[in-house]
């Protein structure tokens, strides 16, 4: 049950492009979209947590720390949007599924974790399947801005996860963390879409439909599952299962919006998924050395 929860939970993440596109496409800038999906986003999750009973009060020091960090994670969502315009939505999202080996990478550098040979592969696949995404066939279709804005939001998406692991929250759970997140989110992006004059209500209930699918099924749910599967596969696992985030994202693509999808850039895909994989299996590969040796050991 558990693979299957993790499953859906990185399958919906992956799901973004499907309801944020048509919301873009009409004319609703990416400051409004991302506030109406932090909106209903943040009020699906209070009414998880309330069914569920879990804790959403925190002390003051630790809401402000996620009000710091919602920016950070508010900053990658809304790159992320603005990619859309310059990339193929599954480009976008399996570029943005780089951030876990950028959090390796910021764990090395800043928090002592060890560089391996494990990583330096992960680091050398990681830069092929962008060279693939950006063209490498010859291609060249692939809009460089695009890369950049990707690259940029993995690392804000890298940065806010590093933080939320640095400051040990612990008086809530992984859901009223998330709830706060899209809560101060939501403010940021509110003020973002007033401060640049793209702020507009929904104006039809095909709209609205589409903004309360966004929120539910990509951030609600998806987080909800998320939780539901660490708590029985383990998070390094349910990690790996993020695999489907970029995968599903490519899938509607193509197969939705009638993407482009040549061989170089299917190669990058399964080349940035492969690197992020082998940094997300390396603690488990780690253990299960540790346990033939020690079993070795003792025989």
């Amino acid at each position: 049950m558990g693979f299957l929860l993790a499953l859906l939970s990185s399958a919906s993440f992956g799901l973004i492009p499907l309801f944020s596109l048509p919301l873009m496409q009409d004319g609703m800038s990416p400051e409004c979209v991302l506030f109406y999906r932090f909106l209903f986003g943040a009020l699906a999750l209070m009414l998880i947590i309330v069914l569920r009973h879990e804790r959403l009060a925190a002390p003051a020091r630790e809401l402000g720390r996620l009000a710091l960090f919602s920016l950070m994670y508010a900053l990658a969502a809304l790159l992320m949007f603005h990619g859309f315009h310059y990339l193929p939505s599954g480009v976008a999202a399996t570029l943005q599924f780089l951030y876990p080996l950028m959090v390796m990478l910021i764990m090395i550098a800043f928090f002592h974790e060890k560089f391996s040979l494990l990583t330096a592969c992960s680091v050398a696949l990681a830069i092929l399947g962008v060279f693939l995404l950006g063209g490498g066939d010859g291609g060249g279709h692939i809009s460089l801005t695009g890369i950049v804005l990707l690259l940029v939001s993995a690392l804000c998406n890298s940065v806010y996860i590093c933080g939320l692991h640095a400051a040990r929250i612990r008086s809530i759970s992984g859901l009223s963390i998330t709830f706060w997140v899209l809560f101060f989110g939501m403010f940021a992006a509110l003020v973002n879409a007033l401060a640049s004059g793209t702020f507009q209500g929904l104006h039809s209930p095909a709209e609205a439909a589409l903004a309360v699918l966004l929120a539910v099924i990509t951030a609600a749910f998806s987080n909800l599952t998320l939780v539901l599967a660490i708590q029985r596969i383990g998070s390094t696992m349910a990690s790996i299962l993020g695999v489907m985030e970029p995968l599903t994202a490519v899938g509607v693509g193509i197969t939705v919006f009638h993407e482009p999808a040549t061989l170089s850039m299917m190669a990058g895909v399964a080349v940035i998924c492969l690197a992020v994989i082998l940094v997300l299996a390396g603690p488990l590969l780690t253990n299960l050395r540790h346990k033939r040796s020690n079993h070795l050991k003792n025989i």
